[in-house]
């Protein structure tokens, strides 16, 4: 009760330091000494990503010992993405088990050299993944090297190849289009971490002409030449069918309405806008069904 006592006395001392004034028949409580069980954390918390199915050490018998690490061998038939999302599973399994091992060694359990043996082994992955994907980084500047000196070869004989193809609307063909555009000038379908640069124009330039030899003929719309790179991005976006190049070719006679053409200093700048604009238009398309998912609320 004393401790009680001096902390009333103190606080109605503090308050009325502050100007303010207590009443002398309110009764303060007895301060709530801070412990495990006063602390409420959400289920979704990051950082029970550094728990084991939140708990605060595992059982010997939950701890993995007996497996091994993941081999060169074996990571090399797996694609980047799951490379990346192993790389993640690795890291955070580290940071676990790196927190139970401190805990281990200051109160000197023997559960602490399972710790160690399994983080070796998590080292040991990582290592790998990072050998898989040097491997690769150097078998992709060797191939860019040797583009430079086959790459116009290469590009004619898949040209030529696509035109003598009866039937280009097909998934295969889509594959083979899309593998080209982003192993070639790093354009993938989804516009994701794209750099517009003259590699990016060169790619776009390339495929719109695949698609502009390919269909103009059977096209009942009629352009005799690209004018400009918007006309050319209308055909890239578009023209990978017939019935898509005649609606590129009906947006070009519409844009030709406005007498504007876009000089090659300015084509990187627009081709920008466009791509931004595309981005865009794809957002706001993906936010409706993210908000349909959610909860609906009360009041």
């Amino acid at each position: 009760m004393v401790g009680v006592a001096r902390f009333s006395t103190a606080a109605a001392r503090l308050a009325r330091t502050k100007g303010y004034r207590v009443a002398r028949d309110v009764e303060l409580r007895k301060p709530i000494l801070p412990t495990i069980d006063n602390i409420k954390v959400r289920d979704d918390h990051p950082l029970w990503e550094f728990f084991h199915k939140k708990k605060f050490v595992r059982s010997p018998d939950e701890l993995d010992v007996q497996g091994r690490s993941w081999k060169v061998q074996d990571l090399r038939k797996k694609s980047f993405e799951d490379l990346h999302a192993l790389w993640y599973v690795c890291l955070k399994e580290m940071n676990r088990i790196q927190r139970e091992e401190v805990i281990y060694e200051d109160i000197g359990s023997a559960k602490m050299q399972q710790c160690m043996q399994l983080e070796t082994a998590i080292k040991d992955s990582m290592l790998s993944i990072k050998q898989v994907l040097t491997e690769r980084e150097a078998s992709l500047a060797n191939a860019k090297a040797e583009f430079k000196v086959v790459g116009a070869e290469y590009l004619q004989e898949f040209k030529q190849s696509y035109l003598d193809s009866e039937n280009v609307e097909t998934d295969e063909w889509f594959d083979k289009l899309e593998r080209l555009q982003y192993a070639i000038y790093g354009i993938n379908s989804t516009y994701e971490s794209v750099v517009i640069n003259e590699e990016f124009l060169q790619g776009i330039k390339y495929i719109s002409s695949l698609y502009f030899e390919k269909f103009s003929e059977k096209s009942e719309v009629k352009i005799e030449s690209l004018r400009d790179i918007v006309e050319v991005y209308k055909i890239f976006e578009n023209g990978s069918t017939l019935e898509g190049f005649k609606v590129a070719c009906e947006g070009i006679l519409e844009y030709r309405e406005s007498d504007l053409v876009i000089p090659p200093s300015k084509e990187i700048m627009v081709i920008q806008n466009l791509v931004d604009e595309k981005i865009s238009e794809a957002n706001q398309i993906a936010e409706p069904e993210e908000v349909a998912e959610q909860p609906k609320t009360t009041v």
